[in-house]
């Protein structure tokens, strides 16, 4: 693919003069402080005057009046310049140990199971760092935009070979009732006839998994209720109002378990959901390794050893580990 180059229309050294010369308030001051003679000083000022097609400078009036396109300019030459130096610095320092700012994007039911060790793993490595979570399905369109650095998602982003990869979590999807229905579940039809099903919204990924699999099995349950994340779809059976298909982990983020709800296996047999950790290459050094490493340590001390003491049949389809290039 063809690499497209954009003429910025200026380098630091025209910010610097241009800088100068509104500080100083005249042409001369800016010389004499950048070493330059005012010939140049003043070449430049038209040069990049011309490359971004705007006058910066009224020369018609003593001392030199900045106009608004100027004024503009002139706040953002100052940040770009700020930034250049203290990027200067810290290559002169050899301050390599600590990335500048890491920003992570990661699903709901992982921020709640492993937020605070998560965030303790990423300050050790970062000077800022930032987590958000939601709209999961446009993490995967943040990270190859580079408005992220880190994504933990359902979605591996498998045709885009630029991106490292490193499996946090396989786990199966359960059926999950109220505690007060009785009896096996043998068909997922009979189900929907006795009770609602509590939908994820149809944007989330989990949600768009789950409706993908009814649609391959031919079943179409009515839209009536559709709740925004795990916690409210968990709430709503947990009050009887209706039946879902989640995960462990999602269960056991919404802080409702198994007391309030009965877990059982989807007849017809059983489909998984992957969570794995996406960044692009060669950028974040060792960073990722170690946090993919923390999370599924977290997650077998915390989650898995919860799920095996209360639902052991679960815990044997559940792998945490390891797939990463």
């Amino acid at each position: 693919m063809k690499t497209m180059h954009h003429s910025f229309g200026f380098d630091l050294r025209a910010l610097e003069v241009f800088v100068q010369i509104v500080d100083s308030g005249n042409m001369t001051a800016a010389a004499e402080n950048l070493g330059m003679t005012q010939s140049s000083i003043s070449q430049n000022l038209s040069n990049l005057e011309k490359s971004l097609n705007t006058q910066l400078l009224d020369r018609s009036v003593r001392p030199i009046a900045i106009t608004r396109a100027g004024r503009f300019f002139y706040d953002r030459a100052c940040q770009l310049l700020k930034e250049a130096r203290m990027t200067s610095q810290a290559m002169q320092k050899g301050r390599f140990d600590k990335l500048r700012h890491v920003r992570i994007a990661l699903v709901d039911s992982l921020a709640t199971a492993v937020g605070k060790p998560l965030a303790d793993a990423v300050k050790r490595h970062t000077e800022q760092w930032s987590m958000t979570t939601g709209l999961s399905h446009m993490h995967g369109e943040s990270l190859l935009s580079r408005s992220v650095d880190i994504i933990i998602s359902d979605d591996a982003l498998m045709d885009y070979p630029e991106l490292s990869r490193f499996r946090i979590l396989r786990e199966p999807f359960m059926l999950v009732l109220p505690k007060t229905f009785t009896g096996e579940v043998k068909q997922l039809e009979s189900l929907i006839k006795r009770l609602d099903f509590v939908r994820y919204p149809a944007h989330s990924l989990i949600g768009q998994r789950i409706e993908r699999n009814l649609r391959y099995r031919r079943l179409e349950p009515p839209h009536r209720l559709v709740m925004d994340n795990s916690y409210a779809v968990s709430s709503m059976v947990a009050a009887g109002l209706g039946w879902t298909i989640t995960t462990p982990l999602c269960l056991f983020q919404s802080g409702i378990w198994l007391s309030q709800v009965r877990c059982l296996p989807i007849p017809g047999g059983s489909f998984y959901r992957n969570l794995t950790l996406l960044t692009r290459k060669h950028e974040l050094h060792e960073l990722p390794q170690v946090i993919a490493d923390d999370i599924r340590n977290i997650l077998t001390s915390e989650y898995l050893s919860e799920v095996t003491r209360h639902l052991p049949w679960v815990s044997e389809m559940i792998e945490i580990g390891e797939l990463s290039h």
